[in-house]
């Protein structure tokens, strides 16, 4: 079992009229813990935390047995879903070509309408993502301002930035790295034929090449079998290349967007995690220090023999900094 017992399944549908023109099309799967003390006798505190590409909610596991070590479930609730097209959960492509439906605000509108479903609406909570879902947690903090009590955001720059960097300044080191960027946005059944022809060995090598040498071969095979068998759906292949395609357009008209109106920045608290490896090729501190207008903390977990799955790899020390700084935010 990779969970506790005290996280149950709930699914949650969307029906909001969607604004591509697309049939309401969200059905969220999540796993949801409650403290043993009701909630009227507590203040009730919420943390929802976001996977990323290519996982699914079993990213976390590793992360919740050191928030279990920590103390944090006796009295915080917790929320892990699978982002809308992964795993479990599932959404319908926009019909218009927009890739609308998976842009970072519809997926990041998604999730809070998930919150607003299990705890009523307007609860505020405290937002962890990692990789594609700290891109919602970042979009979400933007758009929900007054929702966000604290933003944590592992292993990511802004989506504008990493095109920006793929150039052939450094040869295109960078570029060959972050590849798949550019080939999951490519035009529907593209990508789709390619991987789908031998999806397993794809995501099992993505998840390898990804992972730190200290724990290649070490993640929980049934974490690993969740991330790899979840793309012999061809629907959930489709969502997750959607959510590349909606990167590479709709996502970047967004955050241009804020940009001319100097919404760039987030006004919570803003926590920076990333490994090593990120460090040699992005200037971290550089980028998220201008883009949070309230305290900014970035650091480093792990060693060099951690890869980009910090949530897996470093979750001791991820926990250790996400314990202390919710402690202080909360306070």
């Amino acid at each position: 079992m990779l969970f506790p017992e005290s996280f149950e399944e709930v699914f949650v549908t969307l029906t909001a009229k969607t604004q591509s023109g697309s049939p309401p099309s969200a059905k969220i799967f999540a796993l949801k813990h409650s403290p043993s003390l009701p909630s009227e006798a507590r203040p009730r505190k919420v943390l929802l935390l976001l996977h990323g590409f290519p996982q699914n909610h079993t990213a976390y596991y590793e992360t919740v047995k050191e928030l279990s070590k920590a103390g944090i479930l006796e009295h915080w609730d917790v929320v892990i879903p699978d982002l809308p097209g992964y795993g479990r959960s599932t959404k319908i492509p926009s019909v218009d070509g927009s890739h609308y439906e998976h842009s970072k605000r519809a997926i990041a509108s998604d999730c809070v309408a998930l919150i607003d479903t299990v705890y009523g609406a307007g609860q505020k909570f405290v937002l962890v993502g990692h990789d594609r879902g700290a891109l919602v947690a970042y979009r979400m903090a933007k758009d929900f301002r007054d929702r966000i009590l604290g933003l944590c955001l592992m292993e990511i720059i802004p989506t504008k930035m990493i095109f920006e960097k793929m150039n052939s300044s450094d040869k295109h080191r960078l570029t060959m790295k972050l590849y798949h960027w550019i080939f999951l946005a490519q035009p529907t059944n593209v990508a789709e034929t390619l991987i789908g022809a031998s999806s397993d060995f794809y995501f099992s090598q993505a998840i390898e090449e990804w992972t730190g040498p200290r724990n290649r071969g070490h993640f929980d095979p049934i974490a690993v079998a969740s991330w790899v068998e979840q793309y012999r759906n061809p629907a959930v292949l489709t969502s997750t290349l959607e959510d590349y395609r909606a990167g590479a357009s709709i996502d970047l008209e967004h955050d241009e967007d804020d940009e001319r109106h100097g919404k760039a920045a987030v006004d919570c608290p803003l926590l920076v995690l990333h490994s090593e490896s990120f460090a040699k090729l992005h200037d971290a501190e550089g980028i998220w220090k201008p883009l949070g207008t309230n305290s900014v903390s970035v650091k480093q977990v792990g060693d060099d023999q951690i890869g980009h799955f910090v949530a897996v790899e470093a979750a001791v020390e991820v926990v250790s900094e996400l314990v202390s700084w919710m402690n202080g935010i909360m306070q």
